[in-house]
């Protein structure tokens, strides 16, 4: 597995952040149809599911003392 230094993990987390926002307003007020709705459900569960990746990984790689921010 490749370690992610701390400035990229944090542009990473911003930009999925983002995207969630946008997809959440999306479902609010942009979505149509039911299909739609799955769809954009869907983009959004994955990108949590991917932003818990990358906080866990963080945490793991802060906890086996691997990336230490002083």
């Amino acid at each position: 597995m490749a370690v992610l230094d701390p400035y990229n993990a944090q542009v990473i987390v911003k930009h999925i952040n983002k995207k969630i926002v946008s997809i959440k307003d999306h479902i609010c007020y942009g979505v149509d149809t039911i299909e739609k709705l799955q769809y954009a459900r869907g983009k959004l569960s994955s990108l949590e599911e991917l932003l818990q990746d990358v906080k866990d990984d963080l945490q793991t790689e802060d906890n086996d003392g691997t990336n230490n921010q002083t």
